[in-house]
């Protein structure tokens, strides 16, 4: 799938470079339809969940130069609905349903979290450090307020840890520590990894401020990427 997305945007470019001209709209939309519904639709498709996110262009406004402006809106549904939106609905941004999707189930996150300390040298010593798996979502909740529902926060991803004082409870910072923070993401059948999200300098005196403001024991909860 990945080696599919890649050739398609190489293809694309050295058809800009030949012509000077971007490809035609509907023939974006072959491929991309034919990608998500091969790789997200079909029953032999390995898939993680039994739903499937639509990224909708909605027409929001219109500039004084009679310009379109758009905003996006992420749909849900089951894949045995009556109610998906046909292959090629032009007001489906086939594309980024794509990518989408892929993040949300062919990929899976380890997040790492360690308390380390900074020789004089300035290299990294790490003392603990746990790791836990986590999910992306499109949406996001208040971790501190479990009562509220969820929002839609595409196309910003979070991945969020519920248990979060469960699993992290014996991480400590003291005087002259820090947290280190690392988030990885691999393929299904784990041939890649890549770090998609990483901080090397939560201070213990910047972990004190989020604490105040969420109300956690740390930010964890809040990470945010893409």
């Amino acid at each position: 799938m990945l080696k599919a997305i890649a050739d398609e945007r190489n293809r694309l470019n050295v058809r800009q470079d030949l012509s000077g001209l971007g490809c035609f709209k509907d023939d974006r939309i072959v491929f991309w339809t034919w990608m998500f519904s091969t790789y997200f639709m079909e029953k032999w498709a390995p898939r993680q969940d039994d739903m499937l996110f639509y990224v909708r262009r909605k027409l929001s406004y219109v500039n004084t130069d009679n310009t379109e402006g758009k905003k996006l809106e992420v749909e849900v549904y089951r894949r045995d609905s009556k109610k998906l939106p046909g292959l090629g609905d032009p007001d489906i941004d086939w594309e980024e349903s794509v990518y989408l999707n892929l993040i949300l189930q062919k990929l899976d996150y380890v997040v790492t979290c360690a308390v380390c300390t900074r020789s004089d040298a300035g290299d990294i010593h790490i003392h603990k450090k746990k790791s836990q798996q986590v999910f992306a979502s499109p949406s996001k909740h208040p971790m501190d307020s479990k009562g509220e529902e969820s929002k839609m926060s595409y196309p910003n991803i979070f991945f969020m840890i519920d248990n979060f004082e469960e699993v992290f409870s014996d991480m400590t910072v003291g005087e002259g520590e820090m947290v280190c923070v690392e988030l990885v993401a691999s393929d299904k059948s784990n041939t890649f990894q890549g770090v998609i999200f990483q901080v090397r300098s939560f201070s213990e005196k910047r972990m004190m401020k989020v604490r105040k403001r969420t109300g956690t024991v740390f930010a964890f909860n809040n990470i945010e990427k893409f």
